[in-house]
């Protein structure tokens, strides 16, 4: 069976993957490893990725790609999202992680984004006779998915993840009444036009992915941090996210 490796080359941190692809699709993981870089913190404040991030980052991606070569994997696919899309210095952070892993790095843009996102739900949760509303909410990015019949329908991609919004509002710990009103202001203006592109038909589910989703579903569930595996496919209901936001 075929064996492969990705990597993806996050806002906020770098994850690998090394799996077996079964006759069936599926996959059997054989390696998988997250590291957080925050490469988005530098870029989203001043508009490059700083020294330090890329040597970190290149330090972890060699460990990692380490760890897949001794799986014999036959491909590797290595992508950046976000923050490498929006660093004046891109070029230079794409040699120095092409060169760690011995392999190219691409950047991928948000709508390529959120069709991997799309086929990583569908493989390991998938709906063939659902509508439902995927969430991602990255370290630079978020994306908004529509599937129906297992078919992506609808997706966007927005500046609105962890990282990003925390950079450009939140600039006190904790954040003024002041900070939370901008912040919110900025993230319902980028979302009012997707919300008006879906429409008023109801989802049979959503499903929101990342380390950000994983650390709500842990806080409404009491999940300790150390478990937070363990929000694999746990529920947040609407009202339980309301009183955690308040």
């Amino acid at each position: 069976m075929p064996r492969y490796a990705a990597i993806d080359i996050g806002s906020n941190s770098v994850r690998m993957l090394a799996a077996d692809v079964l006759a069936n699709g599926r996959t059997e993981t054989l390696a998988a490893d997250r590291e957080v870089t925050r490469l988005g913190e530098s870029v989203f404040r001043g508009g490059m990725i700083s020294r330090e991030a890329i040597e970190f980052a290149a330090g972890v991606l060699a460990r990692m790609a380490q760890a897949y070569k001794k799986l014999d994997v036959v491909a590797v696919r290595a992508v950046a999202t976000a923050a490498v899309r929006d660093a004046s210095n891109q070029a230079e952070f794409l040699g120095r992680a092409s060169a760690a892993i011995g392999a190219p790095v691409e950047i991928i843009s948000g709508q390529e984004e959120a069709r991997l996102i799309h086929l990583g739900v569908q493989n390991r949760w998938p709906h063939p006779d659902k509508r439902v509303l995927m969430v991602d909410v990255g370290g630079g990015s978020a994306e908004i998915i529509l599937a129906e019949g297992g078919r992506l329908k609808e997706a966007f991609s927005k500046p609105l993840g962890a990282v990003r919004l925390t950079e450009a509002f939140l600039k006190s710990d904790p954040p003024t009444p002041l900070q939370h009103a901008q912040m919110r202001e900025f993230i319902e203006e980028r979302l009012n036009p997707v919300v008006r592109r879906l429409g008023t038909q109801p989802c049979d589910r959503a499903i929101a992915t990342s380390a950000t989703a994983a650390a709500l579903v842990c806080a409404v569930n009491r999940i300790p941090r150390a478990r937070r595996e363990e929000a694999d496919r746990r529920r947040a209901t609407l009202p339980q996210v309301r009183r955690l936001f308040k």
